[in-house]
């Protein structure tokens, strides 16, 4: 689902012809490389305009790899927000808002090729990063420490969709038909998109047990909280929650049992019924 929602964004992206033919840029341009690097460990290579002596940053494209939303408010006000972050650009004019704050970013935005372009220094700020490096040859720009404002995380199986909202660590489970939420709490600690991953996995046991797997893994240590839950009939029967597991941890057994592994122990869930049959220590 998560990937899905990106997929479709970037795709409005590249296709939308804004409305805002009044500020097209008839000067001379050309694209440059931008070399972009995060503070989550990733790099992109993308390509970037320079104008008039300015090297731009495409507002839209670079506020979704930072796992922002866009939309535009009016015909000459350009938003990237969630939860975490908020920016607003207005076409025409330098000045803009940063999480309510008023930043000059030196030169007005760029509509070029169906694309809205800010000055790149501006843009690497507003995402906690900065310009480190621009080869007068090239004009090739290098931006580090630019922050992943990533606010939730999705999963879906069978109907339902499954939501982890960093600022609380709870799992919603939302029903796609009737809209119907329940919440399940899980008090994931420590989100930070920037030095953890999230994952959401599904399984089914062979008596149609749905398992559904959590995993929130310190990129540093590589080690990772487990968070698992049974579901019979779409109703929860088990759930347990593991602290610091290293390696791959299997909880499905050959014999089809469940493995529900907690901070002291081992439960060993019969397939079907949801049953503990034994417990064991960790």
């Amino acid at each position: 689902m998560k990937h899905l929602k990106k997929v479709v964004v970037v795709a409005l992206v590249m296709s939308v012809l804004l409305p805002l033919g009044a500020q097209k840029s008839e000067a001379a341009s050309k694209y440059v490389d931008l070399e972009i690097q995060w503070a989550d460990g990733r790099i992109n290579h993308v390509e970037t305009l320079h104008k008039d002596g300015v090297t731009y940053g495409s507002f839209f494209s670079l506020g979704i790899k930072a796992g922002l939303e866009w939309e535009m408010e009016d015909d000459n006000t350009a938003v990237l927000k969630n939860s975490e972050k908020h920016i607003v650009v207005h076409m025409g004019s330098s000045i803009a808002e940063v999480d309510g704050q008023k930043v000059d970013m030196g030169s007005k935005p760029v509509r070029y090729i169906s694309h809205l372009y800010v000055p790149i220094k501006f843009l690497a700020s507003a995402f906690d990063g900065e310009v480190a490096h621009q080869d007068p040859k090239t004009n090739k720009v290098t931006v580090t420490g630019v922050s992943n404002y990533t606010d939730t995380f999705y999963g879906s199986n069978m109907g339902y969709i499954y939501v982890i909202h960093v600022a609380k660590g709870d799992l919603e489970i939302t029903n796609a038909s009737t809209g119907q939420k329940s919440l399940i709490p899980l008090g994931i600690k420590d989100m930070n998109v920037n030095t953890h991953d999230l994952k959401i996995n599904f399984k089914r046991s062979a008596q149609n047990l749905l398992i559904v797997i959590i995993e929130h893994t310190n990129r540093k240590t590589e080690d990772y909280d487990l968070y698992t839950l049974v579901f019979k009939n779409k109703g929860l029967v088990r759930k347990s929650i593991a602290h610091g597991i290293t390696g791959q941890y299997e909880i499905l057994n050959e014999d089809s049992n469940i493995q529900l592994i907690d901070d002291n122990s081992i439960r060993i869930i019969e397939d079907g019924s949801g049953k503990v049959l034994e417990v064991l220590p960790r």
